[in-house]
């Protein structure tokens, strides 16, 4: 698929989207409005993740060194 036609999917799916931004007019602050909702979305998961995963290493930790 050309990358015209990859965009132009992209900005149809992003204007029928309900994570868009409804108040704004304009596309351009409608879409990094939306880049931003989902990139903290993400950001929140995986902070989560990591936060789990430090806890699992630094018990493991502690109790190789008690040993």
């Amino acid at each position: 698929m050309p990358r015209s036609n990859i965009l132009q999917h992209n900005l149809s799916l992003l204007k029928s989207s309900s994570i868009a931004e409804k108040h704004s007019k304009d596309i351009k602050s409608k879409f990094w409005a939306t880049y931003k909702k989902v990139a903290d979305e993400y950001d929140d998961d995986f902070l989560q993740q990591v936060h789990g995963d430090i806890g699992i290493i630094l018990t493991f930790v502690h109790l190789l060194l008690c040993f």
